[in-house]
């Protein structure tokens, strides 16, 4: 239980649920994330991100459960300008130019960042006198950003902010959203993209047909997939190097022989590894690491719980 004097999570959704007709969007969701967290949501098209993130940012309501912003409520974080959002398009003039966008909405906030520190912050000194309407996507996307910006927020929620972007563009967003974030901003993003989430999230959550099924530090998830080791060996080395491998043998090892080499595979392989590497004829030892698409495809399948 959460005492007094500790600092409020930056988000606390508590059994949320939400239905549109017969679809069930978003199914009995509980999630925290602490303040300083920096956390990915992962989820085929229809999985309910989305729908959640709606729900958080107080854009839909719920069927059932609650959401606390801070301690808040949705509406009552984002009025106390606790709250920046990136989506992935609207809420632009074309006609206006990124400056005069920038200052229109700093105008609405009591005590906005300056302005200049928004451009520098969002890379946009070169921009700042072009109409939105000539802005590239990418381009978009980091005013976008900056007018997230502008309230000086404890909590950014981006859902899929670098869609439509190509890989530049996609890597020049995450420098800066990784900048903020090393300024201490909570973080909760939405995307497609596995990179952005092995490479940014401390944490990842993933949902399937509006639950949760995977929550935990983007590492650990990443490591339940299946890695393969694999050594050249000696014709004949079967014979010696098969017992070792029998008697260290996990149950979720699968073991692959040729005349040359050896490959072993599975989620935990430490052991394998040093049966591997105290082998005393191993040459040309290869690691592949499993990846947060790998088991992102297994959970889509059923295959892991």
């Amino acid at each position: 239980m959460r005492q007094e004097n500790q600092v409020p999570a930056a988000m606390c959704a508590r059994n949320i649920s939400k239905s549109f007709g017969d679809v069930r969007a978003v199914n009995d969701v509980s999630v925290t994330v602490e303040q300083g967290e920096i956390i990915a949501l992962l989820g085929e098209n229809g999985a309910g991100k989305t729908t959640l993130i709606d729900i958080v940012l107080g854009l839909q309501k719920p069927d059932s459960g609650d959401v606390k912003l801070f301690d808040f409520t949705p509406h009552e974080a984002i009025q106390r300008s606790l709250v920046g959002v990136v989506n992935q398009s609207g809420g632009l003039a074309l006609d206006s130019t990124v400056e005069k966008t920038l200052s229109l909405f700093s105008s609405f906030h009591r005590a906005p960042l300056p302005l200049e520190q928004l451009i520098e912050i969002a890379h946009l000194e070169e921009l700042r006198k072009r109409r939105v309407v000539k802005l590239s996507g990418g381009e978009r996307q980091r005013l976008r950003l900056a007018l997230a910006l502008i309230s000086d927020p404890l909590l950014l929620i981006l859902d899929e902010p670098t869609t439509g972007m190509d890989a530049s563009a996609r890597q020049e967003f995450w420098q800066v959203m990784a900048d903020e974030a090393k300024r201490g901003r909570t973080v909760l993003f939405a995307t497609h993209y596995f990179a952005e989430a092995e490479d940014y999230a401390q944490r990842t959550i993933v949902m399937k047909r509006g639950r949760i099924v995977a929550d935990a530090p983007t590492d650990t998830l990443r490591n339940q997939a299946a890695g393969r080791l694999q050594i050249d060996i000696p014709w004949g080395g079967r014979a010696e190097l098969e017992p070792l491998l029998t008697h260290h043998a996990h149950s979720d090892w699968q073991v692959f022989w040729d005349e040359k080499s050896v490959s072993v595979m599975g989620a935990d392989l430490d052991d394998a590894a040093r049966v591997l590497l105290n082998f005393p004829e191993t040459k040309n030892l290869r690691v592949t690491r499993s990846s947060l698409e790998d088991v992102f495809t297994d959970l889509m399948r059923g295959a892991l719980v």
